[in-house]
């Protein structure tokens, strides 16, 4: 079973994330999800330990409480599993400086374009 951690607190763009998710299990097969969304719990679940236990991380910049989610998480996980998806280009320029190869500018626009070119980097960890 595949596991995708999304930290991230737009609902718009949780939707987009989860219906691309649910795409991808055609090809997959079992994907389990935790969305996380307030910083503080993202900071708990580094500090235990939580973080490292999974094969994607999906990562935005900002949490509901203003916390930073790359430094609730960023030095706690292998860089190759973590996917920025912020739709700020300094921010994922910021994770990019940490080691992160992999960004999708989240375009609340065109969320559909945003949620393919995510799939496609999924699958590009996975596969």
């Amino acid at each position: 079973m595949v596991k995708i951690l999304i930290l991230e607190d737009n609902a718009k763009a949780i939707q987009a994330i989860t219906n691309g998710i649910q795409e991808l299990r055609t090809e997959l097969g079992e994907i389990e999800t935790i969305i996380i969304s307030r910083g503080e719990e993202a900071i708990d679940f580094a500090s235990r330990g939580e973080v490292e236990k999974f094969d994607v991380i999906l990562l935005d910049y900002i949490s509901a409480d203003n916390i930073n989610f790359h430094q609730a998480v960023l030095d706690k996980v292998d860089s190759q599993k973590v996917i920025t998806i912020s739709n700020t280009i300094d921010y994922n320029r910021m994770a990019e400086e940490k080691g992160v190869s992999r960004s999708v500018q989240k375009d609340y626009f065109n969320l559909m374009n945003f949620k393919n070119k995510l799939k496609d980097e999924i699958k590009s960890i996975l596969i």
